[in-house]
């Protein structure tokens, strides 16, 4: 499967369409379950997703009796082994429909576990020539505070996949959150050539904006302008045009990789890019976890949805975005 088209979509649109499979994620926050009591999914198969480690068990639990009531089917996966991922996915290459939708809420998946999904579908021979993704992001209340936290991983999302081989100098594009000694980190082991920030807007939180650059002040002092991108975390289609234009103006001389910290939209998209350009790495800084606030991950607004068509190799009769 190749990916033939990125677009937004409103969220109204997800209760008229007719999806066959639906993924979600549990987790301790909140938002979790939003898109889950909103949308209707007549027939479609539901999987649930749930970290099989222990934490915060209890806040879990009330949040997973709500999936449970609305249909879903838990299937536990590790943070490190998404094995159980991969086999449902290639499940899903035996329907014989010519073409699949699917909702995937990612507000609280692990960055691992979305990219494996998608990752499938791009590898995986299934049996429809169409596959549509509808991606939906439940943005949250952020916490203003920011709790040092030390880094246990920094590396690829992908493992196989992302590694940086060449002896091309780095250029390293990321997305600042209000945490900034985790990506002084990762420029300290990268030491990239070039260094592209993206600082996100919140449209229904501006506060974090002004937290993320209270928190990044120093490290935006060493950058030019040109260096410092701004997007609206409500506007994917955007976000899409803006990494695509650094990625592409940089990976002919210098091995790109992108960082994506901040909202997940970001994220979610530089993983749509990086598929559409392989050679662009997307790595991940991941923190030790902290003892959790039940108040934290509150939903703050209506999804932001993507659709991502994906067409069998052989299609060629829609033409790019």
């Amino acid at each position: 499967m190749e990916i033939n088209q990125i677009q937004e979509i409103g969220f109204k649109e997800l209760f008229t369409e007719k999806f066959d499979y639906i993924f979600a994620a549990c987790g301790y926050q909140p938002r979790c379950y939003y898109l889950a009591e909103k949308i209707k999914s007549g027939n479609a198969e539901k999987f649930l997703l749930s970290i099989d480690e222990p934490g915060n068990d209890q806040n879990r639990c009330n949040h997973k009796e709500v999936f449970l009531q609305a249909g879903y089917k838990t299937f536990n996966s590790s943070m490190k082994d998404s094995g159980t991922i991969a086999k449902l996915m290639t499940r899903l290459c035996s329907n014989p429909k010519e073409q699949l939708n699917i909702l995937i809420d990612y507000s609280c998946m692990p960055k691992n576990w979305y990219s494996v999904i998608i990752d499938n579908i791009t590898r995986n021979n299934f049996s429809s020539s169409k596959i549509n993704l509808y991606l939906s992001y439940t943005p949250k209340l952020f916490e203003k505070k920011n709790r040092p936290r030390p880094v246990v991983y920094f590396g690829p999302i992908l493992s196989l996949k992302d590694k940086l081989r060449d002896k091309k100098p780095v250029t390293m594009i990321a997305s600042l959150d209000n945490d900034s000694k985790l990506i002084m980190e990762a420029i300290k082991q990268v030491k990239p050539q070039k260094l592209i920030v993206f600082i996100p807007e919140c449209v229904h939180d501006p506060e974090y904006t002004e937290s993320v650059l209270n928190s990044n002040k120093a490290l935006l002092l060493q950058l030019t302008e040109k260096q410092i991108m701004r997007y609206q975390t409500n506007q994917p289609e955007r976000i899409n045009a803006l990494i695509t234009s650094s990625c592409l103006d940089s990976r002919i001389n210098t091995e790109v990789m992108i960082v994506p910290q901040g909202p997940k939209i970001f994220s979610m998209v530089a993983l749509l890019v990086s598929i559409r350009y392989p050679d662009i790495k997307l790595w991940e800084i991941i923190p030790k976890t902290v003892e959790v606030n039940n108040e934290y991950g509150l939903p703050a607004a209506n999804p932001t949805v993507i659709k991502a068509s994906f067409l069998d190799d052989d299609s060629s009769d829609e033409g790019e975005e």
